[in-house]
């Protein structure tokens, strides 16, 4: 069985599909290519992983003009023509994408091709790469349990109930481990995501000399921020710019200070964390707000609103958390419940379930 993985452009679209790929190798009868691209993080996360990999030419689209719109387009085009050439060379039986820009010229040529089309969407609000994958789509495998999708439902009359299946969010299994208790201080983990959060940073910023004489401070900071935060020396001052070592970080820690992307809830959840959430606003669709919004209801989650978020309250509000364990651990045991330990195995089994299709489905329309 010869299956297309697409998706990328961020650690968010791409982790999954690294997932799911690496549990498919173990299958001897599955041929697998990963297609991303030029300037994405996949095309670096799949080195290490074995997994075929073949890039083509992205562009983006943007809500407002710029010139690199013209550019993007002319990218947009060139991926296009390489996405046809793969797929007439590789022939997937299946294909699955993650959503980003990336997929938009492998899903191009399925209304030329009858190709089975499995999509995964992590957030709550549909990103528009998938919406206009949904149209071909098969199957669409979804994040969050079916009824949080409700208002997506209601917009696009392409996400048919039938087409829907909850399979949660893939998410590595070192989240799950026991967490390691050393030392007497409680950790506190900050993370923007993988490229880093310059509001949350400078919020801790102002805080952080107060934060040290209390808690053991782990912080992803990103690329833009790191080289000025990595120049403050303390013992329980922890920086990094990017790290592997997430899983542990996050399983240590006492309480996770995040943005609301879909991954990192999913991994949230998987650790049982008690967490303060500062939603992205100007993410796209309001998509973090409404991540965000799923967990607060829960009672998973702290949320707060960048707007109008200052560093002395976000510190009081750290100062409350940290002092209630109680507390802490009903958020974590709330949070828990958004996660799905089978998802790569549900994922896995979607697509298979056109194990039954061959080649002869590669005939033009």
């Amino acid at each position: 069985m010869r299956i297309l993985l697409t998706g990328g452009g961020t650690a968010g679209h791409a982790w999954p599909i690294i997932l799911v790929a690496k549990s498919l190798l173990k299958n001897k009868r599955t041929q697998l290519l990963y297609v991303g691209s030029r300037q994405g993080v996949e095309k670096y996360l799949t080195k290490d992983s074995g997994i075929p990999f073949r890039s083509i030419f992205v562009g983006k689209r943007r809500s407002y003009w710029s010139f690199s719109n013209y550019w993007d387009l002319f990218k947009t085009f060139l991926g296009i023509i390489q996405a046809l050439f793969i797929i007439l060379s590789f022939r997937p039986d299946v294909i699955f994408a993650k959503g980003g820009y990336v997929t938009v010229p492998i899903i191009f040529w399925l209304g030329f091709f009858k190709i089975p089309l499995v999509i995964h969407e992590s957030d709550v609000i549909i990103g528009r790469a998938n919406l206009w994958a949904a149209r071909r789509a098969t199957k669409i495998c979804l994040g969050f349990p079916i009824e949080y999708y409700s208002q997506s439902l209601q917009k696009n009359p392409n996400l048919s109930l039938d087409k829907l299946i909850y399979t949660g969010i893939p998410v590595h299994s070192d989240f799950t481990q026991t967490p390691v208790q050393i030392g007497k201080r409680l950790k506190l983990l900050v993370t923007g995501g993988s490229q880093g959060s310059s509001k949350i940073n400078n919020l801790i910023s102002e805080i952080l000399a107060d934060l040290l004489k209390k808690y053991e401070v782990f912080h992803i900071a990103g690329k833009r921020d790191f080289p000025k935060l990595e120049k403050i020396n303390h013992k329980d001052y922890h920086v990094y710019e990017f790290t592997a070592h997430m899983p542990r970080l996050m399983r240590d820690a006492d309480l996770v200070i995040s943005r609301s992307g879909a991954n990192t809830l999913a991994e949230i959840a998987a650790s049982s964390k008690p967490a303060i959430l500062i939603p992205l606003e100007i993410a796209a669709g309001g998509h973090q707000i409404a991540n965000a919004q799923v967990f607060a209801k829960n009672n998973a989650a702290v949320v707060l609103s960048e707007e109008n978020l200052t560093a002395s309250s976000l510190g009081a509000i750290i100062d409350n958390l940290m002092s209630d364990e109680n507390l802490r651990k009903l958020l974590g045991h709330h949070a828990h419940r958004f996660y799905q330990p089978q998802s790569v195995e549900e994922i896995i089994d979607t697509i298979f379930g056109f194990s039954h299709e061959s080649h002869a489905n590669f005939k033009t329309t």
